[in-house]
């Protein structure tokens, strides 16, 4: 037996070694099979009685899994009857039997393929994984076409290494609700896929984008995952074994280590108190996030509203959604940004023109300016959840002031419309907004006297204040969080901020480096907003730190001229005075 070491992304930590099992996957017929004219009313009908079938499956799905691992995990089959009960849907497939006299099965592989080219045409790759939900009813009616409706093979799955092409979402909440998986190896996904959010909530080592895994593994084969380094072992050798025996012992240590993290205060040597909340793009990930130390919902993407169907979400769709926050978060703040879409985010749905250079084009603010009813469908919605009083509203991506004005003139006109119509709502609900341009954090002293709150989106503004890709592999080197500059600027928004009496917030990734986090602290930011898994270790490491003797720290280090001088001037003071900041891996 061959030894492979494969590279992926580790999108659930943890390590695991174990026996593999492949998943079986629907795979359509690249040949179109006719059918004659007069067959085709009985054609629709045999269509028709699968989706019957195909809808009483999922219900039932719905009710298993919502009884095995909690209703919050159960959603993904609202979103699929949502898909099935799509008029564009069904006109499709049917248009397809009756024009081109072709079988169910070829017009649900058409379907398929036509929705795969949308998806992998939009260049967000959360956007992107929203096709597997497509995908997955589509498979599930195939299946049902032919008898087979119940998934083959999700029985055998028993204390093995599921590996598969792509773990579509019922099939994540199905087979991981078990518990029988020991880990996943995924030739497909990424991080924001539905099987990765599970996989995370349920603590399974998990590897997504192996890209060809399923041609490399049989079943039996020994794997070891290692979803903290995305790496899977094939058939190791025992020294390797060995290593990874060791490997795993000293990350279970270093994962219980967090976990007493987690449940500790959020406060400094000398006493300040800092508040580590989360980002999330799902409601039912709230308790997921609470458990590693989160104290409220620092970031709510909702732009997911609009990927769990092909049609645009109503305000009902919007409310069920920030509602259903509000109450899992409660007393706890959750801070819900207004859909960041347009540009390289474009959904079929929303008809955007394609773009010369959409991360300078229409998105975020600039896009909800535009179709101003899709914007006040949303606050209306917002509004209307947020009567338990812990609901803000973050707008994304602001410019220049009028486009603040304009935003709160919007928001008057609406909440006036809610008061007429006798509708509920908090009046104080705050209205923040993004710090993503630099042109926005170099005017944040006229910004700040306009709205409730800053929250500072570290990633964009990075990018854009130093012009880098940072995905981009010939220029990644030159995106640097600790440039000096970026600094200076993160700094004065932030001290900016403060001295109006506002709330700020730092949501990037720089919320969740350690060593950034503590600068941050220094500049004196209190809440800081990330993935939940980071949350333990930047809260070990903040716990760690004097916030005053960080503060003369970093006010010394951005007089420095490179980020390599800030790092190793950081590490250098702090080391020598707080030595356990630094000692956050395994």
């Amino acid at each position: 037996m061959e030894f492979l070491r494969l590279r992926g992304i580790g999108v659930a930590p943890g390590i695991v070694q174990g026996q593999a099992i492949l998943a079986e996957r629907v795979l359509y017929s690249g040949h179109k099979a006719y059918i004659p004219p007069h067959r085709v009313e009985e054609e629709l009908k045999r269509l028709r009685a699968a989706l019957v079938e195909t809808r009483e499956d999922l219900a039932v799905l719905k009710r298993d899994v919502g009884a095995k691992i909690g209703e919050e995990h159960s959603f993904i089959f609202d979103a699929h009857l949502l898909i099935l009960e799509d008029r564009s849907l069904l006109e499709g497939l049917e248009k397809l039997i009756r024009e081109e006299n072709v079988n169910s099965e070829t017009a649900l592989g058409e379907m398929n393929e036509h929705y795969r080219k949308i998806f992998e045409a939009i260049e967000d790759e959360y956007f992107r994984q929203r096709q597997s939900d497509v995908a997955d009813v589509l498979g599930k009616v195939y299946r049902n076409l032919n008898g087979g409706g119940k998934d083959a093979g999700l029985e055998s799955t028993q204390d093995r290494i599921l590996v598969a092409h792509d773990l579509l979402p019922s099939e994540a909440a199905l087979r991981l609700s078990r518990g029988k998986v020991l880990a996943v190896a995924l030739d497909m996904g990424g991080p924001t896929s539905h099987a990765a959010i599970l996989a995370r909530s349920l603590n399974i080592p998990t590897v997504v984008g192996l890209h060809d895994i399923t041609l490399k593994v049989r079943n039996g084969d020994t794997l070891i995952v290692d979803g903290t380094d995305g790496e899977v072992f094939v058939n190791p050798p025992t020294t390797v074994r060995k290593e990874f025996l060791s490997k795993k012992e000293k990350y279970d240590n270093y994962r219980r280590e967090l976990q007493k993290v987690a449940r500790l205060r959020s406060v400094t040597l000398d006493g300040a108190r800092f508040f580590p909340m989360a980002n999330i793009e799902l409601a039912e990930e709230v308790g997921y996030a609470m458990s590693y130390g989160a104290e409220g919902i620092g970031l709510f993407r909702s732009e997911y509203i609009y990927l769990q169907r092909a049609t645009l979400p109503s305000e009902e769709d919007h409310f069920e959604v920030y509602a259903k926050l509000a109450q899992e978060a409660h007393p706890r703040p959750v801070f819900v940004r207004t859909i960041d879409i347009g540009g390289d985010k474009n959904l079929p749905q929303l008809q955007i023109e394609k773009e010369p250079n959409p991360a300078l084009g229409l998105r975020a603010i600039r896009f909800s300016l535009k179709a101003q009813g899709l914007f006040r469908v949303q606050l209306r919605a917002i509004l209307r959840a947020s009567a338990l009083g812990n609901l803000r509203i973050l707008i994304p991506m602001i410019t220049e002031i009028e486009e603040v004005m304009e935003v709160k003139a919007i928001f008057g006109e609406v909440k006036a419309e809610l008061r007429q119509q006798g509708i509920l709502f908090d009046e104080k609900i705050p209205l923040g907004i993004m710090i993503e341009v630099p042109a926005a954090a170099a005017i944040s002293d006229i910004l700040i006297k306009e709205v409730d709150y800053f929250s500072i989106g570290t990633n964009d503004l990075i990018q854009y204040h130093l012009a880098v890709d940072r995905s981009n592999e010939f220029v990644s080197y030159l995106y640097k969080p600790l440039h000096p500059s970026v600094l200076r600027l993160v700094r004065f928004v932030i001290t900016t901020a403060l001295k109006e009496g506002k709330d700020v917030a730092v949501c990037g990734e720089m919320a969740a480096d350690p060593l950034s986090a503590i600068m941050l602290l220094g500049f004196g930011l209190r809440k800081f907003s990330m993935n939940p898994i980071f949350i333990p270790r930047v809260k070990k490491a903040l716990r760690a730190v004097d916030a005053r003797t960080v503060r003369r720290i970093v006010n010394q280090a951005v007089e420095l001229r490179s980020a390599q001088e800030v790092e190793e001037y950081l590490i250098e003071k702090l080391l020598v005075k707080h030595p356990e900041a630094f000692f956050l891996g395994p």
